[in-house]
């Protein structure tokens, strides 16, 4: 995926070989065109994310490593793969480049950015508590926690203990308005940057209300792709 393929005439259609199209053909017969990949990471998160994606029996899978200095992708892994060099004995499902052309409601992944957004708005410190003896009544609807711990969390153990009470609550304290304007300026509201012509924009909420920012929370009711949300991480 992350390759790509050509058509008959040479021309890139996907992948590096599309977006780095022009760059390749400029460049002097056999000259190489260098991608930021580390081939070692690349190899082994290929293995890794086919192993688990057959394990689970998944749909699909994705796998990614950033360096979070740079922001340079050092591999990005799909499964199902499949070969560039037979790219048309291929279903489009296969073909799918998930980590950059799909979106997702991220789930979880989104309470490291909800924490981040309170602390760095003043909204929480590491030192607020949040009461998670109940479910939260929030918007008129109920948030309960999958792994229920049923007490008081610290800003700490709201986050180790993935809490959607707490981020909730977290969420609450900073703002519909504060805590949308802390996702676009992550990127989230925005294609990810990146080379590859393919990458896919979120689908957002229609407004920023209560209800929209207890889902937002703990990553529903916006729909990212996994790249956005890696470069979202970045400091």
């Amino acid at each position: 995926h992350l390759v790509g393929f050509t058509d008959f005439g040479g021309e890139g259609i996907a992948g590096a070989e599309r977006a780095l199209d022009a760059d390749m053909k400029a460049q002097a017969a056999g000259a190489a065109v260098p991608l930021s990949i580390d081939l070692r990471v690349q190899a082994a998160l290929e293995d890794e994310v086919q192993k688990t994606g057959i394990e689970h029996q998944a749909k699909g899978a994705v796998g990614m490593v950033v360096d979070v200095k740079t922001g340079e992708i050092l591999g990005m892994a799909n499964y199902p793969d499949f070969n560039p060099g037979q790219a048309g004995k291929h279903t489009p499902d296969q073909l799918l480049n998930r980590a950059v052309q799909s979106v997702y409601e991220m789930g979880s992944t989104f309470k490291g950015i909800t924490i981040a957004a309170g602390l760095d708005s003043g909204a929480i410190t590491r030192q607020s508590t949040f009461d998670a003896t109940v479910p939260f009544r929030m918007a008129g609807r109920t948030v309960r926690d999958f792994h229920a711990e049923n007490r008081v969390l610290t800003t700490d153990e709201v986050f180790t203990k993935s809490s959607n009470i707490g981020t909730s609550r977290i969420a609450l304290a900073v703002g519909p308005e504060r805590f949308s304007g802390y996702l676009d300026k992550l990127g989230l509201f925005q294609r990810a940057p990146i080379e590859l012509k393919e990458t896919a924009r979120p689908i957002l909420p229609a407004k920023w209300n209560e209800n929209t920012l207890a889902s937002a929370s703990f990553g529903h009711a916006i729909s990212v792709t996994p790249l956005a949300l890696s470069q979202a991480m970045l400091p």
